[in-house]
């Protein structure tokens, strides 16, 4: 708990927290001052914990409120302010404080994870948590949930211990047992042909060998009978049954008449003699083919796919069109979206056999639009200083969230150069929003009414190339 680290810029997270506003997980203060200890508890009661940004002050762009930095003292007594209060707390609340935008106006981040020692409370016997935008005391039956737990949790952790432990010392029995059985059954072996007249003492040994093997195999059945009744995760269970999955993947992908009854959409049954793994039960065994199938099903659709970007002049016409009804089916207008198409610089593809699903392009926009745009956000960065557009990124539904977008983006951007480039966005497609800022996209200027559908407004977004521009 303490300074973790100092950073000349704001991070990519705070930039992040301050466009979303105060939530259940963001809190802004205008001073060091105005954290309290019932601001560090109520972080820590919740269930995912968050963070506080001191220097901050609150601003309603449209209708959304954000936080707009002021800087504030970031000096060490101002940070020993702020732990003297998490250390007051009953029993203390672990934070980390981060020093950002130094080169500007400094903030203070505060970072409080949801605690595993909760409940927390004030110094004064305040117990709260937090309720949307602000702190609220836990009702009773809050209060006594969250101790139940807490206990509940810890016996878990006891208790998978101990099965651990136990789990070790059975394996260990177990190769040992198989060692000595091995050897004995050898010694034996020679001891029959050789001494016949011993042969009653043989069969007293081998009698108790067999009854050390049925107890041994009494203590497993037990144990793993004690992990399925609980529904505990067990690891050696786990690793048979991935084992199984793994070998079904084999067998299936290097199958023809296999992968052709699982592209008709058909199902696979396969039956086994006996136990695959003593630790794999025949339901197990069974739920191991379905997620192979789900498994080599993926793999088979993926290769379905194919992405490319390349300049409108090496396009076909029924590419062009294509591209521009897709871009028209993500919400653009479609009166001329073919000239617009036409004039990209580069146009990227998604193709699901062959077909068209998804676009992308770098565009070089009219010094007007250009302008208009940066206009419309309010913003202070120079246009001109921007010469690239990503947009027109659109994927059909069926084809979302499987990586698709992420490749052709990731191909789409390097054209640039490392130049400077620029994007928008409706205000409410998280999507979109969400995917600009793992692109290291950071919003800029303020939301403006769309155009296109004055009912929402748009949101502009800048990102900083890799390369020195040429004067």
């Amino acid at each position: 708990m303490g300074l973790k680290k100092r950073t000349k810029t704001l991070s990519s997270l705070s930039r992040t927290l301050l466009s979303e506003g105060e939530s259940e997980h963001v809190d802004f203060k205008r001073s060091p001052d105005g954290v309290s200890a019932d601001d560090l508890v109520a972080f820590a009661n919740s269930d995912s914990g968050g963070h506080i940004l001191v220097g901050v002050d609150e601003q309603t762009v449209g209708n959304t409120q954000i936080g707009v930095v002021r800087g504030c003292d970031v000096s060490d007594a101002s940070i020993l302010q702020i732990l003297n209060k998490a250390v007051s707390c009953i029993p203390p609340v672990s934070m980390d404080v981060f020093i950002e935008n130094l080169n500007a106006k400094p903030i203070l981040r505060i970072a409080v994870a949801s605690s595993a020692t909760k409940p927390h409370c004030t110094p004064k016997g305040i117990y709260c948590r937090r309720d949307g935008s602000r702190n609220r005391p836990l009702h009773p039956n809050e209060l006594l949930k969250i101790f139940l737990d807490t206990e509940a949790r810890a016996f878990a952790e006891r208790f998978e211990s101990a099965a651990g432990r136990i789990a070790e010392d059975l394996s260990e029995l177990e190769d040992t047992l198989d060692k000595s059985i091995k050897n004995m059954g050898d010694q034996l072996g020679w001891a029959e042909y050789k001494l016949g007249d011993t042969e009653s003492t043989l069969d007293a040994i081998l009698g108790q060998v067999g009854r050390l093997g049925r107890e041994t195999d009494d203590i497993s059945s037990r144990l793993r009978s004690l992990f399925r009744q609980d529904k505990r995760d067990d690891p050696v269970r786990n690793r048979e049954f991935n084992k199984v999955v793994d070998e079904f993947v084999k067998v299936i992908s290097g199958r023809e008449d296999l992968l052709r009854a699982i592209a008709a959409g058909g199902t696979l049954t396969m039956t086994t003699e006996g136990k695959v793994s003593r630790d794999v039960t025949e339901d197990d065994f069974r739920e191991a083919l379905d997620m192979a199938v789900s498994v080599v099903r993926k793999m088979e659709d993926q290769k379905k796919y194919a992405v490319e970007c390349k300049s409108p002049s090496r396009c076909t016409e029924a590419e062009l069109d294509c591209f521009g009804a897709i871009v028209a089916e993500g919400g653009e207008i479609a009166d001329g979206i073919r000239n617009r198409v036409e004039s990209a610089h580069v146009l990227g593809f998604i193709t699901y056999e062959g077909v068209i699903v998804g676009t992308a392009a770098l565009k070089k926009p009219k010094a007007s639009y250009h302008a208009k745009v940066f206009e419309n956000a309010k913003s202070r960065a120079n246009p001109k200083d921007y010469p690239f557009e990503l947009g027109w990124i659109f994927l059909q539904t069926p084809h979302q969230k499987k990586g698709q977008m992420t490749k052709l983006l990731g191909q789409l951007m390097p054209l640039a150069k490392g130049q400077n480039m620029f994007a928008t966005t409706r205000t409410g497609n998280e999507r979109m929003r969400e995917m600009l800022l793992q692109m290291q996209f950071r919003s800029d200027g303020e939301a403006y009414p769309s155009a296109q559908q004055p009912d929402q407004t748009v949101q502009l977004f800048l990102r900083i190339g890799n390369v020195t521009k040429e004067k």
